[in-house]
Protein backbone atom coordinates (compact mmCIF):
# COMPACT_ATOMS: atom_id res chain seq x y z
CA UNK A 1 0.00 0.00 0.00
CA UNK A 2 1.25 3.49 -0.87
CA UNK A 3 -0.07 6.67 0.76
CA UNK A 4 1.23 9.90 -0.79
CA UNK A 5 1.13 13.07 1.30
CA UNK A 6 2.23 16.33 -0.30
CA UNK A 7 1.90 20.01 0.39
CA UNK A 8 3.80 23.22 0.77
CA UNK A 9 6.79 23.73 3.03
CA UNK A 10 5.75 23.66 6.70
CA UNK A 11 2.15 22.81 5.85
CA UNK A 12 1.90 20.00 8.42
CA UNK A 13 2.69 17.11 6.07
CA UNK A 14 4.99 15.23 8.42
CA UNK A 15 2.62 15.45 11.39
CA UNK A 16 -0.24 14.09 9.29
CA UNK A 17 2.01 11.38 7.82
CA UNK A 18 3.06 10.26 11.32
CA UNK A 19 -0.59 10.02 12.36
CA UNK A 20 -1.35 8.04 9.21
CA UNK A 21 1.45 5.57 9.96
CA UNK A 22 0.02 4.94 13.42
CA UNK A 23 -3.46 4.30 11.98
CA UNK A 24 -2.12 1.76 9.46
CA UNK A 25 0.10 -0.10 11.93
CA UNK A 26 -0.96 -3.41 13.38
CA UNK A 27 0.12 -4.57 16.86
CA UNK A 28 2.93 -6.53 15.15
CA UNK A 29 4.13 -3.57 13.09
CA UNK A 30 7.44 -1.86 13.57
CA UNK A 31 7.31 1.83 12.62
CA UNK A 32 10.18 3.08 10.49
CA UNK A 33 11.02 6.68 9.64
CA UNK A 34 13.35 7.22 6.68
CA UNK A 35 14.68 10.76 7.01
CA UNK A 36 16.29 12.09 3.82
CA UNK A 37 17.14 15.65 4.90
CA UNK A 38 20.73 16.71 5.39
CA UNK A 39 21.57 19.14 8.17
CA UNK A 40 23.19 21.52 5.71
CA UNK A 41 22.50 24.78 7.55
CA UNK A 42 21.09 26.06 10.84
CA UNK A 43 17.51 26.14 9.58
CA UNK A 44 17.65 22.48 8.47
CA UNK A 45 19.27 21.50 11.76
CA UNK A 46 16.35 23.15 13.60
CA UNK A 47 13.75 21.45 11.35
CA UNK A 48 15.36 18.06 11.87
CA UNK A 49 15.52 18.58 15.65
CA UNK A 50 11.85 19.66 15.65
CA UNK A 51 10.81 16.47 13.83
CA UNK A 52 12.93 14.29 16.13
CA UNK A 53 11.49 15.86 19.29
CA UNK A 54 7.93 15.44 18.04
CA UNK A 55 8.51 11.74 17.38
CA UNK A 56 10.17 11.26 20.77
CA UNK A 57 7.06 12.63 22.50
CA UNK A 58 4.77 10.14 20.77
CA UNK A 59 3.53 7.01 22.53
CA UNK A 60 4.84 4.79 19.71
CA UNK A 61 8.44 3.75 19.11
CA UNK A 62 10.00 4.83 15.83
CA UNK A 63 13.13 3.38 14.27
CA UNK A 64 14.72 6.27 12.41
CA UNK A 65 16.99 5.80 9.43
CA UNK A 66 19.03 8.87 8.43
CA UNK A 67 19.40 7.98 4.74
CA UNK A 68 19.80 10.96 2.38
CA UNK A 69 20.79 8.77 -0.62
CA UNK A 70 20.70 5.14 -1.76
CA UNK A 71 17.53 4.16 0.07
CA UNK A 72 17.55 0.77 -1.65
CA UNK A 73 20.13 -0.32 0.94
CA UNK A 74 17.34 -0.31 3.55
CA UNK A 75 14.94 -2.65 1.73
CA UNK A 76 16.21 -5.86 3.43
CA UNK A 77 15.58 -4.29 6.86
CA UNK A 78 11.78 -4.18 6.50
CA UNK A 79 9.19 -6.94 6.92
CA UNK A 80 5.67 -7.30 5.57
CA UNK A 81 4.34 -6.16 8.99
CA UNK A 82 6.30 -2.89 9.01
CA UNK A 83 4.93 0.54 8.22
CA UNK A 84 7.49 2.84 6.61
CA UNK A 85 7.37 6.64 6.45
CA UNK A 86 9.65 8.26 3.88
CA UNK A 87 10.14 11.97 4.58
CA UNK A 88 10.75 13.33 1.99
CA UNK A 89 11.03 12.68 -1.74
CA UNK A 90 11.98 16.30 -2.45
CA UNK A 91 15.13 16.13 -0.32
CA UNK A 92 15.93 12.62 -1.51
CA UNK A 93 15.75 13.67 -5.18
CA UNK A 94 18.00 16.69 -4.59
CA UNK A 95 20.50 14.53 -2.69
CA UNK A 96 20.54 11.86 -5.41
CA UNK A 97 20.83 14.33 -8.29
CA UNK A 98 23.66 16.31 -6.77
CA UNK A 99 25.57 13.29 -5.39
CA UNK A 100 27.17 12.60 -8.76
CA UNK A 101 28.38 14.48 -11.80
CA UNK A 102 26.07 15.05 -14.74
CA UNK A 103 23.01 16.39 -12.93
CA UNK A 104 22.81 19.16 -15.53
CA UNK A 105 21.87 16.57 -18.17
CA UNK A 106 18.23 15.60 -18.41
CA UNK A 107 19.08 11.99 -19.30
CA UNK A 108 21.11 11.61 -16.10
CA UNK A 109 18.33 13.17 -14.03
CA UNK A 110 15.69 10.93 -15.58
CA UNK A 111 17.82 7.82 -14.99
CA UNK A 112 18.08 8.75 -11.30
CA UNK A 113 14.33 9.42 -11.07
CA UNK A 114 13.59 6.00 -12.60
CA UNK A 115 15.96 4.37 -10.08
CA UNK A 116 14.17 6.19 -7.27
CA UNK A 117 10.78 5.02 -8.52
CA UNK A 118 12.06 1.43 -8.66
CA UNK A 119 13.28 1.79 -5.06
CA UNK A 120 9.88 3.10 -3.95
CA UNK A 121 8.18 0.11 -5.56
CA UNK A 122 10.56 -2.24 -3.74
CA UNK A 123 9.97 -0.44 -0.44
CA UNK A 124 6.23 -0.88 -0.91
CA UNK A 125 6.60 -4.60 -1.58
CA UNK A 126 8.89 -5.05 1.43
CA UNK A 127 6.47 -3.47 3.92
CA UNK A 128 2.85 -3.43 5.05
CA UNK A 129 2.48 0.20 3.96
CA UNK A 130 4.70 2.95 2.61
CA UNK A 131 3.74 6.53 3.44
CA UNK A 132 5.57 8.98 1.19
CA UNK A 133 5.91 12.69 1.97
CA UNK A 134 6.91 15.28 -0.63
CA UNK A 135 6.72 19.00 -1.29
CA UNK A 136 4.57 20.76 -3.85
CA UNK A 137 6.87 23.18 -5.66
CA UNK A 138 5.00 23.95 -8.84
CA UNK A 139 2.62 26.79 -8.05
CA UNK A 140 5.22 29.46 -8.83
CA UNK A 141 6.07 28.22 -12.31
CA UNK A 142 9.32 26.76 -13.57
CA UNK A 143 12.50 28.85 -13.33
CA UNK A 144 14.94 29.44 -16.18
CA UNK A 145 17.86 27.79 -14.34
CA UNK A 146 18.52 24.48 -16.10
CA UNK A 147 19.44 22.55 -12.94
CA UNK A 148 16.29 23.68 -11.15
CA UNK A 149 14.22 22.95 -14.25
CA UNK A 150 15.49 19.35 -14.40
CA UNK A 151 14.92 18.94 -10.67
CA UNK A 152 11.32 20.14 -10.88
CA UNK A 153 10.64 18.07 -13.99
CA UNK A 154 11.92 14.91 -12.28
CA UNK A 155 9.99 15.68 -9.09
CA UNK A 156 6.82 16.13 -11.13
CA UNK A 157 7.44 12.83 -12.92
CA UNK A 158 8.02 11.03 -9.60
CA UNK A 159 4.85 12.54 -8.12
CA UNK A 160 2.85 11.29 -11.11
CA UNK A 161 4.23 7.75 -10.77
CA UNK A 162 3.58 7.69 -7.03
CA UNK A 163 0.02 9.04 -7.23
CA UNK A 164 -0.88 6.72 -10.13
CA UNK A 165 0.12 3.75 -7.96
CA UNK A 166 -1.00 5.06 -4.55
CA UNK A 167 -4.17 3.90 -2.86
CA UNK A 168 -4.44 7.28 -1.11
CA UNK A 169 -3.15 10.73 -2.12
CA UNK A 170 -3.49 13.65 0.28
CA UNK A 171 -2.67 17.33 -0.17
CA UNK A 172 -1.97 19.15 3.09
CA UNK A 173 -2.87 22.82 3.24
CA UNK A 174 -2.49 24.82 6.45
CA UNK A 175 -2.42 21.63 8.51
CA UNK A 176 -5.60 20.26 6.93
CA UNK A 177 -5.50 16.98 4.99
CA UNK A 178 -7.45 17.20 1.72
CA UNK A 179 -7.96 13.75 0.18
CA UNK A 180 -7.36 13.81 -3.56
CA UNK A 181 -7.47 10.04 -4.20
CA UNK A 182 -8.86 7.12 -2.23
CA UNK A 183 -10.22 7.30 1.30
CA UNK A 184 -8.36 8.58 4.33
CA UNK A 185 -8.23 6.59 7.56
CA UNK A 186 -7.61 9.72 9.65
Amino acid sequence: MIVFISGGVRSGKSRIAEAYVQKLASPESALHYIATARASDDEMKQRIAHHQKRRQKQAVKWTTWEQPVRLAKLIPVFTKNDVVLLDCVTNWLANELFADEGWQKETVCFRKARQMWATLQQLEKASRALIIVSNELFSGGVPDDLGTYHFMKMLGWLHQQIVANAQVAILVQNGVAVVKKGESCL
